[in-house]
């Protein structure tokens, strides 16, 4: 299996951590085959088990989180993600049969590629948005994030992270596997069985020359460069069990590396450069469901309503500024503020667009799509109704967030309406503190669906928030939740019908 994961080593060898404060311990992965087999988790002497029949760890780029793969409902491994402290474990793939392995990051950390029944997958940081990009396993993301490494079992290719654009890089006698990239993203270190045993080789992508790094009758696997480039951490079973070697990038003597007995396919915990204070928008699940009648064009229709909410249970606050050049224009470009350790900030551009709302509830600039509802089908969780109201005005009004969190303000920052009354307003600051919650009342300026034409059955309503993933964040697989419910018309279609809550599901749209 690959071990993208090992793309490591930001390990010690080269420790380049921001000065201002000194690089936390850094924390090792890796797979134990013997009972109870799994990967585990060491920091310092501490030793953890994260997750039984777990495989192929993989750190994202801020060393945050850690990607792996386990069985899912059934024998299949599915794509886990967790919190470097092993919290907040989730699953985000329901492949139903089909094994994936193999999972790296975008540098963003909000996207990943897997390999799924042979085949390249990309998705979003919460499991959606999959897109297929070619046949082939044991992909690696590119330092730039444009490119994707991967192995079709004999050769080396690599492909655009958008689609399209494949190309040969490596092909010799024999398999070529586990690429691995260069933090400069001009080299790839990986695996060729062209001599008698598997040995260690570095490409260049820009001269395509090949230089042989180990030469020798022991079987090598799972190769990474070090963070400064100049040296490549591989595994070897020279020694009779399989052990942790690094040698320089440009060949020369293969010298041991310290690592715990038993260690197989390790990831060394990568050190983020810049600290970012990222909000984590956790959605709650619906709740305070209700059925009002409403007539619409001579006709009643019977809509469900729902309160709908979200925490921001992250290490910042969640902020957005908004403007637009000139009052002919009707709605506003968005960018995110993230906070940085230091009193420092940082601008991510484009998040989204603000329109001004004119309601008989309320009146002010709405974050369009902040928030998303729908109705699926419980069966084959096909979508039959979406929601007609997706607009928020961000703010710290309401009830705060379940928990205690360090940075907390000791009262609401966000007080304003989002420009309340000023559809002329060419600017809006708004966002929510860490703690706070944004929340929406069941039936209040559209939090409801028309139920009118469904027939009766089980349906499961999915809350999500932040859907295109645009907003940044520390993880996104809690960005959606679900009730499964039972619809019944007990008087027949022209009256209201009956809606019980069957299963609350946190943290998930599968319910």
């Amino acid at each position: 299996m690959r071990h993208a994961a090992l793309a490591l080593l930001a390990l010690s060898l080269t420790s380049s951590a921001p000065a201002a404060q000194p690089p936390p311990q850094a924390t090792l992965a890796f797979t134990r085959s013997a009972a109870p087999g799994g990967v585990y988790l060491l920091a310092g002497a501490r030793l953890r088990l994260l997750a039984r029949a777990a495989d192929d760890a993989s750190w994202s780029p801020d060393g945050r989180r850690l990607a792996y793969v386990a069985p899912g409902a059934g024998a299949a491994t599915d794509l886990f993600v967790a919190d470097a402290d092993g919290t907040h474990r989730g699953r985000i793939t329901w492949t139903e049969g089909v094994d994936e392995t193999s999972p790296s990051w975008s540098p963003d950390g909000t996207r990943l590629v897997v390999e799924r029944g042979a085949q390249i997958v990309t998705m979003r940081g919460d499991g959606s948005g999959e897109r297929v990009l070619a046949a082939g396993m044991e992909p690696a993301w590119s330092p730039g994030g444009r490119r994707i490494a991967y192995s079709d079992g004999d050769d080396l290719f690599v492909v655009w992270a958008r689609g399209g654009g494949i190309r040969r890089l490596v092909s010799a006698l024999g398999s070529q596997s586990t690429p691995a990239w260069s933090p400069d993203g001009r080299r790839l270190v990986y695996v060729s069985e062209e001599s008698a045993t598997p040995d260690v080789y570095v490409f260049t992508l820009r001269t395509g020359r090949i230089t042989r790094l180990t030469v020798d009758d022991a079987a090598e696997a799972s190769p990474a460069f070090a963070a400064n480039g100049r040296s490549v951490v591989y595994a070897s079973n020279r020694t009779g069990v399989e052990t942790l070697w690094r040698v320089r990038a440009t060949g020369g003597t293969a010298l041991p590396v310290v690592a715990p007995p038993g260690v197989s396919e390790p990831a060394i915990r990568p050190q983020a450069h810049v600290v970012e204070l990222l909000p984590d928008l956790e959605q709650r699940p619906p709740a305070d469901l209700s059925v009002k009648t409403a007539v619409r064009g001579g006709r009643r229709h019977f809509l469900l309503g729902f309160d709908s909410a979200t925490d921001n249970v992250g290490l910042g606050p969640i902020v957005i500024a908004a403007r637009r050049p000139s009052r002919r224009t009707s709605f506003m470009r968005a960018a995110q503020i993230v906070k940085l350790a230091g009193r420092r900030r940082q601008t991510v551009p484009r998040i989204g667009v603000l329109r001004y709302v004119y309601s008989s509830t309320h009146t002010h600039w709405h974050v369009m799509g902040f928030q998303r509802y729908e109705l699926r089908r419980a069966t084959d969780n096909a979508v039959v109704l979406r929601d007609r109201k997706s607009g928020f005005c961000l703010a710290d009004h309401y009830a705060h967030a379940p928990g205690d969190f360090p940075n907390e303000p000791r009262g609401p920052v966000f007080k304003n309406y989002c420009e309340q009354g000023r559809p002329d307003a060419l600017a809006v600051y708004q966002g929510t503190s860490v703690g706070y919650t944004d929340r929406y009342p069941s039936h209040f300026h559209g939090q409801n669906l028309d139920l009118t034409r469904l027939a009766a059955g089980t349906y499961v309503l999915v809350h999500r928030t932040n859907r295109s993933l645009l907003l940044r964040e520390l993880r996104y697989e809690n960005n959606a939740a679900a009730v499964r419910i039972r619809l019944g018309w007990p008087r027949g279609r022209s009256s209201v019908p009956s809606v019980r809550i069957l299963k609350t599901c946190p943290d998930s749209e599968r319910c």
